[in-house]
């Protein structure tokens, strides 16, 4: 690969080092200041201050969270470098994740993710269940990288694990009340109680409720699209019997009502030049029900410490959707692709892990692992066509079992070298059945029962050593693999491209450093890595029975190296500045495919397929290795300030945050300029007033303050014109909070 010279893993890592040494030298007496938060994480099932971890890894406190105004996950995105949180836009509430570069944007259940969701220590298998409202929340702490060991399949790029808050103990709670721009209403309470029945429980209650009436306007219908009504709720009971054991249950629920996507269609004339106009046929609508049941368990010996963790989750998921960014919005026949998705699906799970330490220098981590989860989703595709109407409907099913043994262990040596070595063996079975039948003008043509039952096993392995250069500096280096489960094809209209397709697998390869400085009032961490991806699954083009549809299969190879930096500071007394930097130097191997659909006749040019699947129209694979991955800009950054101003009345508060990426393509398919985000600096900023007795918080605050058009992302089906996703243009809001 190559490398700019100042970007350069091997130079970046030298003048890093250099930079510290240089400030170690430098350092005054210690003085009487304030330090930098501890930031406490689990990111390998313990609890550990973030610094002690040997893994590149962001950490959000709840507290974080309110100052930088999150309303959902997206509201965190741009924050850390080489971190991509945010939806794509063809399907609401369903997320696209990227961590160092590697994406996932399939909205399919039977499509695993490739960054993992966990939700107070359970997996979340259904995409559409993870888009969580920033309420009631402990931390989020989005691990970079494969995490196959600890946390198992489908961790290939990364892991967002998730703590809610829990139970204090004492009585005492706060609400508070957000009104925004494009009529935003925002509530929300959280409620703790004292301890009763003989100190034994404590519980707690925390709910909200989101209005908003959106921001693109469909031109065909006069509605205004990308209208959200949330309504969550959340309840926790804390059982203490004693000192040495615990239980904590854990209820959720959310309704989630969307009144879109609304895509701004590149081929519509009369809504060129304002991208929040759409011209849809009709206004798509989406709906989401979740509910979910934690149940953890700790009990703690003299010999070590066991947990149990149970989970349940529920899903219920509908979209309809105008997909096809037609240019004739209101003729008859007026809608070319029709989709509508109707999904119920729930999981349950089961961990159970043994922690224990041996002395003062060996520590070790075993577990079994169990889940199972059921669903059913029906598709119905329309595309109408003159004369006639022709789609597919397609009502596929699926049991899955997986289930897993792992262990970890770390052995320090030398009093300052640490050891860890781990691994998992994975077991994964599916059952799978997808009935399609294919239509012309409400008569079925064709039709198939595809029934699979398929299986895979995989072993993770982790080593890697770390060095405690001293108290507030560790180097550390690992090796590591991730793996993601094979499956099936949902949208499959042919037999012969239901699958299965088979698992992906990582190498990760990663050298960092973890340290304190200036009396722990400067933060640097800083990571380089290279992923190497084999039997990557992509969405690729294969001739269906009506058309030429998107499939996943194995296809290529790639590789993506890259180097983080997270600075943090205490200049001065009460004021904080953060900066990160991200570059990504992302790449295919090996990819001969089609992944654009129907073309006249041309020779591959790798040795690859040439189709013909209607008279002139053929698939033809060809060398796609100069294709870009999709949502992995190759620099991205983020300035964030923090000041707090104390009086005699109270606190002033100002935060403010620039974050910026370069241009990338968010389609990973095709050069188009429309699958491209341009480069922009996101600014968003407010500014709040807390009274001495810290009883009252009032905030003004402001996002995309300069007023940036940005998309989400942009898709393409067959041979329809691109449709482009856009996030919401500068929003002005004011909140109070009330502590009690």
């Amino acid at each position: 690969m190559d490398y700019p010279v100042l970007l350069c893993p091997r130079h970046s890592l030298t003048l890093l080092a250099t930079a510290l040494l240089t400030l170690t030298a430098s350092q005054s007496q210690a003085q009487m200041a304030p330090t930098l938060e501890e930031v406490v994480v689990t990111a390998q099932k313990r609890e550990e201050s973030i610094q002690d971890v040997p893994i590149s890894m962001a950490a959000f406190t709840g507290d974080m969270v309110e100052r930088v105004g999150g309303t959902d996950i997206t509201t965190i995105n741009g924050i850390a470098p080489n971190i991509i949180l945010q939806t794509q836009g063809l399907v609401p509430n369903v997320p696209m994740f990227s961590i160092r570069g590697m994406n996932h944007s399939d909205p399919d259940p039977n499509s695993d993710p490739k960054t993992s969701m966990i939700i107070d220590g359970v997996y979340v298998p259904f995409v559409a269940g993870t888009m969580l409202d920033m309420f009631d929340i402990d931390r989020i702490e989005v691990i970079r990288g494969p995490q196959g060991t600890l946390f198992g399949k489908n961790n290939l790029a990364g892991t967002i694990n998730v703590t809610t808050a829990r139970p204090t103990g004492e009585f005492g709670g706060k609400v508070s009340a957000t009104a925004g721009e494009n009529g935003l209403q925002h509530y929300k309470f959280q409620v703790n109680s004292n301890r009763f029945a003989n100190d034994m429980f404590s519980a707690k209650l925390a709910g909200a409720y989101r209005d908003y009436d959106g921001y693109m306007e469909n031109i065909t219908t006069g509605t205004t699209l990308m209208a959200q009504e949330v309504k969550s709720l959340r309840g926790a009971l804390k059982f203490e019997p004693s000192d040495t054991f615990d239980v904590t249950v854990i209820a959720d629920y959310t309704d989630d009502e969307v009144l879109g996507p609304g895509g701004h269609s590149t081929a519509v004339e009369a809504i060129q030049g304002d991208v929040y106009k759409a011209a849809l046929n009709f206004d798509p609508e989406t709906q989401t029900t979740t509910t979910g049941t934690t149940v953890e368990a700790n009990w703690h010996l003299d010999a070590g410490k066991i947990t149990a963790v149970l989970g349940n989750r529920n899903l219920d998921y509908y979209n309809r959707g105008d997909f096809d960014g037609t240019d004739n919005p209101g003729v008859i026949p007026n809608q070319n692709l029709n989709v509508q998705r109707d999904f119920q699906g729930d999981t349950q799970s089961a961990e159970l892990r043994w922690d224990s330490t041996i002395g003062n220098d060996f520590h070790y981590v075993v577990g079994l692992y169990y889940n199972q989860d059921k669903w059913q989703q029906v598709n119905d595709v329309g595309v109408f066509t003159a004369p006639a109407v022709i789609g597919s409907f397609g009502t596929n099913s699926q049991d899955s079992e997986s289930s897993a043994v792992f262990a970890q262990a770390d052995y320090t040596f030398l009093d300052d070298w640490t050891l860890t070595v781990g691994g998992r063996y994975t077991r994964d079975e599916k059952n799978y059945t997808l009935e399609s039948d294919s239509l012309t003008n409400g008569v079925v043509t064709s039709s198939f029962i595809a029934e699979k039952d398929d299986s895979w096993t995989n072993f993770s392995p982790k080593v890697a050593l770390e060095y405690q250069l001293s108290d507030d500096i560790l180097l550390y280096g690992s090796v590591s693999q991730g793996y993601k489960g094979g499956g099936y094809n949902s949208r499959a209209t042919l037999p012969e491209l239901v699958g299965p397709y088979d698992e992906e697998t990582v190498t990760a390869y990663e050298l960092g450093i973890k340290s304190d400085w200036w009396d722990r009032r400067l933060r640097v961490n800083g990571a380089i890595f290279l992923n190497e991806y084999e039997d990557l699954q992509q969405g690729v083009q294969r001739p269906g029975s009506v058309r030429a549809e998107s499939i996943t299969t194995n296809v290529a190879e790639a590789e993506i190296a890259g180097v983080e930096l997270e600075l943090l500071v205490l200049p001065v007394e009460n004021l904080q500045v953060g900066f990160n930097v991200g570059y990504l130097d992302a790449e295919y191997n090996d990819f001969c495919d089609d992944t654009d659909g129907a073309s006249a006749y041309m020779p591959s040019n790798c040795g690859g397929f040439e189709l013909e699947f209607s008279p002139g129209q053929w698939l033809i694979a060809e060398d796609q290795t100069d294709l870009p991955l999709p949502n992995a800009p190759e620099l991205s950054a983020s300035l964030l300030l923090d000041y707090d101003l104390v009086t005699g009345i109270g606190i002033f508060s100002l935060h403010g945050d620039v974050r910026y990426t370069d241009r990338y393509n968010t389609w990973g398919r095709a050069l188009d300029d429309a699958f491209y985000r341009d480069e922009v600096a996101l600014v968003n900023a407010n500014i709040s007033y807390t009274d001495t007795d810290e009883r009252y918080k009032l905030t003004v605050y402001g996002k995309n303050l300069t007023d940036e058009e940005v998309i989400s992302g942009a898709v393409v089906t067959g041979a329809n014109p691109i449709t482009q996703f856009y996030q919401p243009p500068r929003e002005l809001g004011v909140e109070l909070i009330i502590n009690f």
